[in-house]
C-alpha cells in the first residue's frame, strides 16, 4: 500500500517557487507494528515494542492521572476502559477517565489551568491559543525519545506543534473536501456516473442534477455550509491562504479569495442549484445528503457514516470522488484533533507513558477511528482494515491531497468572523467585494487585540 503524506497537493497550474517549497516531501515506507491479520497492531506489541511502555515496567506504579475523553461512543468508552485497567496492570499507573459528550466537555472546560485534567483532547485549532497562554505542556524532549513519532506524517506533527515546539499527540484525522456524489441521480439526469474533478465540471452539472417545485427544492443539485472551513478549502483551490507567511495579516480580501467566494456564493445565488441557505433534512439527526435529496457535496466521514446508519439506502448508492481542483490546485484542509497534557500535572513522565499507550495503533482504532471513520494520520495505521472497502477505502487514498491548516492563537474568534461573513454573502445580504474588506478588517482587529 502507498504511504501518503497529508500535506501533498496535486497542482492544476505550477504552484509559485514559494509554495512550491515549502510542501514536504512524501517519505519512504518504514516497517509497520506487528499485526494480527485484521490491520490492528498484536496484542503482543507491548512486549515487542519498546517505545510501547518504559523499560522498567512500573516506575510510575500509583501514580493517579486524570484523562478527560471528548464524545466517545458507550461502545468506545468501554474499550478505554478495558485498556486503563490493562495499562494499570502491566505499569501500576491509575488513569481516572471522565467521559463527556461534545457539548458538555467544552462547556466544562474550567478558566483555570490548575482544574483541568492531566490529558485532554484538543481541536487542532485550539492548540495555539492553550500553547501560547502556556496552558499545555512541550512534549519536545518526550517525543525525540520516542521511536513511534517518526511514523506520524509531517503534516500531523506540524498540526501537532506551535511556535516550532510539540504540544500534542495525534489521535484523529479528518477532512472535509471529498466529493460524495449520488451515481443513480447522475444516470436519472442523464449524466455519467462520475464525479465532477474540477470547479468547471462542478458548475455545469450542478443546474442538471437540480429539481425544484416553484421555489420548493425536492433535489439540489450541490449542497453546502456557509462557514469559515468550507471556505478555506475554496480559497486552498484558488490558491490563497487566509493569512499571510508569519500569521500576522489576513489575506481573504485578494483576487484568490474573490474568486473563492464567488465560487462559495455562485451555488444559491447564481446557479439557484441549492436554497441560499443550504438544504436541510428536515429530520433531527439525519443530513441532508442522507435524506436523499442532494445529488453532490463535499462532506466529513462522520456524514458519510450518518448515511449508512440511518440510510442505508443512500449510503448504497453514493461514492466518493477526489477533491476539486480550482484554478491553481486540487487539495483541501485536513483536521487532526490531538491529545495534549496541561503544563500543571504533578506526572509528566507518567503521562507520557500513558498517552504512548493510549497512541499504539491498536489502541487508537478501537477508541477512536471506529467512532467517527478517521482517516490516517500515520504510517502504521494505513493497513487498518476499514480502509479496505469503499467509500473509506477512497477517503483514505484522497489524505494525499490533504494540507495543514493555517491556525492562530486567536483561532476561535477568526473563526466565527469569518464565518459570519461568509453566510452573509451566500445569503447575498452582502456583495463579495464588501464582505471580503470587511472579513480582513475584523480578522486583522481580532490578531492585533
Amino acid at each position: 500500500m502507498l504511504s501518503f503524506v497529508a500535506c501533498e497537493i496535486e497542482p492544476v497550474n505550477k504552484l509559485s517557487p514559494t509554495e512550491s517549497e515549502s510542501s514536504p516531501q512524501a517519505l519512504a515506507n518504514e516497517p509497520r507494528p506487528p499485526t494480527n491479520g485484521i490491520g490492528l497492531a498484536a496484542e503482543s506489541e507491548l512486549e515487542t515494542h519498546p517505545d510501547s511502555v518504559s523499560s522498567n515496567p512500573r516506575p510510575h506504579a500509583g501514580t493517579e492521572i486524570v484523562f478527560l475523553f471528548n464524545g466517545l461512543y458507550p461502545a468506545h468508552e468501554s474499550v478505554a476502559e478495558a485498556e486503563i485497567a490493562n495499562l494499570k496492570s502491566l505499569t501500576g499507573i491509575v488513569v481516572k477517565p471522565d467521559f463527556s459528550d461534545w457539548w458538555e466537555y467544552w462547556d466544562r472546560q474550567p478558566i483555570s489551568m490548575q482544574r483541568w485534567p492531566d490529558i485532554w483532547q484538543s481541536r487542532d485549532m485550539l492548540i495555539p491559543h492553550r500553547a501560547a497562554k502556556g496552558w499545555t505542556l512541550e512534549l519536545d524532549d518526550y517525543v525525540a525519545n520516542w521511536g513511534d513519532w517518526a511514523d506520524f506524517y509531517p503534516s500531523a506533527r506540524e498540526t501537532a506543534s506551535y511556535a516550532g515546539n510539540v504540544y500534542g499527540i495525534p489521535y484523529n484525522a479528518r477532512y472535509r473536501g471529498s466529493v460524495v456524489f449520488r451515481p443513480s441521480l447522475f444516470e436519472s439526469a442523464g449524466l455519467p456516473a462520475e464525479p465532477p474533478g474540477t470547479w468547471d465540471e462542478l458548475n455545469e452539472i450542478t443546474p442538471k442534477l437540480t429539481k425544484t417545485d416553484g421555489e420548493v427544492f425536492e433535489q439540489a443539485g450541490f449542497n453546502l455550509s456557509h462557514h469559515t472551513e468550507v471556505f478555506e478549502d475554496w480559497l486552498l483551490q484558488a490558491g490563497g491562504r487566509p493569512f499571510n507567511p508569519d500569521l500576522t495579516e489576513p489575506t481573504n480580501n485578494t483576487p484568490e479569495g474573490h474568486t473563492a467566494l464567488a465560487q462559495h456564493v455562485r451555488h444559491g445565488l447564481i446557479d439557484e442549484t441549492m436554497p441560499r441557505e443550504g438544504m436541510d433534512s428536515g429530520v433531527p439527526n439525519l443530513h441532508a445528503f442522507c435524506a436523499g435529496s442532494v445529488a453532490i457535496q463535499m462532506l466529513w466521514t462522520a456524514n458519510v457514516s450518518n448515511c449508512e446508519s440511518r440510510a442505508p439506502g443512500v449510503f448504497e448508492d453514493l461514492e466518493v470522488g477526489r477533491p476539486l481542483a480550482g484554478p491553481r490546485q486540487r487539495g483541501m484542509y485536513h483536521h487532526i484533533n490531538s491529545y495534549l497534557v496541561s503544563s500543571s500535572t504533578k506526572a509528566p513522565e507518567a503521562v507520557f507513558e500513558v498517552l504512548k499507550y493510549f497512541s499504539s495503533p491498536a489502541r487508537n482504532y478501537e477508541i477512536n477511528v471506529l467512532g467517527d471513520f478517521s482517516m490516517p494520520f500515520r504510517r502504521a495505521m494505513e493497513n487498518f482494515e476499514i480502509y479496505r472497502s469503499e467509500p473509506w477505502k477512497s477517503f483514505q487514498k484522497n489524505t494525499q491531497f490533504t494540507r495543514v491548516r493555517q491556525i492562530v492563537p486567536e483561532h476561535i474568534e477568526v473563526f466565527q468572523a469569518m464565518g459570519r461573513r461568509v453566510e452573509t454573502a451566500a445569503l447575498g445580504e452582502l456583495s463579495v467585494s464588501e464582505t471580503l474588506r470587511l472579513m480582513d478588517k475584523e480578522v486583522l482587529e481580532i490578531l492585533e487585540g
